[in-house]
């Protein structure tokens, strides 16, 4: 896999790892932080409430899910994969990045 993705504000990206060149970019219905998992040629993302699945080789968004009643909270995607703890250890770190982000967004303002 020579691919990252990352979850920005409103942007699913897709970057080059050899390269650092944007692949493609696919904006999505979202708040502030967007949680992606990537299995299967697919990348999931989550954001502002929804679940989106897109095709991890343009962006082409398959589908939506408004996950309707469950709120707008931290979502955590996992699955039946093989790489289980390596997913396990992906969410943790995403989960400290959006905690630091937090801090230091509420320090700024505050300051």
């Amino acid at each position: 896999m020579d691919k990252l993705f990352l979850g920005i504000h409103s942007h699913v990206v897709c970057i080059s790892k050899k390269t650092g060149d944007k692949l493609w970019d696919t904006k999505i219905k979202s708040a502030t932080i967007t949680n992606v998992y990537f299995e299967n040629d697919f990348v999931y993302a989550y954001s502002g409430g929804h679940l989106f699945c897109l095709k991890a080789s343009n962006g082409e968004v398959v589908w939506e899910n408004s996950l309707k009643g469950f709120g707008y909270g931290t979502c955590i995607i996992a699955s039946e994969s093989e790489n289980t703890a390596l997913i396990a250890s992906q969410i943790a770190t995403q989960q400290s990045v959006a905690a630091s982000i937090a801090v230091t967004a509420s320090v700024a303002s505050s300051s």
